[in-house]
């Protein structure tokens, strides 16, 4: 996101447990120090395609380049994240509805 300061931030949101009971610690471990060990007990896990994916650190950026960045956009007192790249009449439209 762009903020509205000039910096640009990066904002993940998830739950800490997904619906098939995976919690994001469990993540966290098998992306780092118990990944082997994931990789041995369970080889189909999600957390071990998400290793190999974050292994492949410039596919990784090319696609964080590639991703439009957001404005957000603030109008008394509330504000909406759009695409930077939307145009200036979808913008429009989206601070008259904020």
């Amino acid at each position: 996101m762009l903020r509205k300061d000039g910096k640009e931030s990066i904002v993940y949101w998830f739950d800490a447990t997904n619906k098939e009971g995976v919690d994001a610690n469990g993540v966290f471990e098998g992306m780092t120090t118990k990944g082997e060990e994931l990789m041995r007990k369970d080889p189909e896990s999600i957390v071990n395609y998400l290793r190999c994916y974050a292994a492949n650190r410039d596919e990784l950026i090319a696609d964080i380049k590639a991703t439009p960045r957001m404005v957000v956009i603030e109008k008394d007192g509330r504000e909406i994240a759009i695409s930077e790249a939307a145009s200036d009449e979808i913008k429009s439209q989206i601070a008259s509805i904020i």
